[in-house]
C-alpha cells in the first residue's frame, strides 16, 4: 500500500512540473499586447496584470508623475532602458513617436515570461505601466512588485539630474 502511494504521489509531482515546464516554454512565445488608441492595453481578467492606464482594484497601479528636472522623453527612455536592463529585462523595442518600450522578463525557475511595456505621457507628466504573465493565472504579486522596483530605480536615476 505504501509503495503505490508512493508512486501515485511521485507520478503526480512529475505530472505537475511538466505542466509547469509546458506552460513556461509556451509563455516564450508572443509578444507584449502593446498600445491601443494611444494606451497601454487594458490587463484581462486574470489576476497576473498590474496597469497604471486603467483604475480597477485588481489591476492599477499608480503612474509615475514626472519631476520637473525632465524634459527630454528621449533622455529619459534612456534612463528607463537602462534601469529595465539593470533589473534583469530583456528590451524588445522601443517607439520613440509614441514614447514607448517592450521589454520581457523571464523567472529564474523555469523561464517564465512576463511583459514589461512603459507609456511615456510628456503632456500629463506621467508614465504608465503594464506588467504582465504571459501564461498562468497568479503572479503571486510579481509583476506589481517589478513596476514598483523600477519605479524606484528610476526615481534614484532622475535624482541625479540637476535643474
Amino acid at each position: 500500500m505504501l509503495k503505490v502511494l508512493v508512486t501515485v504521489i511521485s507520478l503526480l509531482i512529475v505530472a505537475v512540473f511538466i505542466l509547469f515546464g509546458f506552460k513556461a516554454f509556451k509563455s516564450r512565445t508572443g509578444e507584449p499586447a502593446g498600445i491601443i488608441d494611444s494606451r497601454l492595453t487594458k490587463c484581462s481578467s486574470k489576476p497576473n496584470c498590474v496597469c497604471s492606464e486603467f483604475s480597477n482594484k485588481t489591476h492599477y497601479i499608480e503612474p509615475f508623475i514626472l519631476p520637473a528636472v525632465v524634459h527630454d522623453s528621449d533622455a529619459l527612455i534612456t534612463i528607463l532602458v537602462e534601469v529595465i536592463e539593470a533589473s534583469g529585462g530583456e528590451v524588445q523595442s522601443i517607439i520613440k513617436e509614441n514614447r514607448y518600450i517592450a521589454a520581457e522578463f523571464s523567472s529564474r525557475i523555469l523561464g517564465f515570461v512576463d511583459d514589461f511595456e512603459v507609456r511615456i505621457d510628456m503632456e500629463e507628466r506621467l508614465v504608465h505601466f503594464r506588467s504582465a504573465s504571459r501564461e498562468g493565472y497568479s503572479d503571486f504579486g510579481v509583476n506589481k512588485a517589478r513596476v514598483q522596483s523600477i519605479i524606484s530605480e528610476l526615481e534614484k536615476e532622475l535624482a541625479k539630474i540637476k535643474e
